[in-house]
């Protein structure tokens, strides 16, 4: 069983986005879990971060575009430039 440990998250252009736009930064610690003989045996996987995007209130959020850091993009600062390159109707 694969698991996914979000252990970092943080939202950026607050205060420049529109009204119930989300841009939202994750980063995970990605394992593989397996029973055997009784106990549970983890098998480290790697670092997924991402970008995403959402719109939405609090309680329902759709996401609008995921973006992929160090697979699609070599950092988070090229990520987020490329987020305000093509999602400039989100932006304020």
């Amino acid at each position: 069983m694969r698991v996914h440990d979000l252990v970092e998250t943080k939202e950026y252009f607050i205060g420049e986005t529109k009204p119930n736009f989300h841009v939202i930064y994750e980063k995970f610690e990605n394992n593989d879990a397996v029973y055997v003989d009784g106990t549970v045996q983890t098998k480290k996987m790697g670092v997924e971060e991402i970008i995403q995007i959402f719109r939405g209130d609090e309680d329902t959020l759709c996401n609008v575009k995921r973006y992929c850091i160090g697979k699609d993009y070599p950092n988070i600062e090229a990520c987020l430039a490329k987020v305000k390159e093509n999602h400039k109707e989100i932006f304020i």
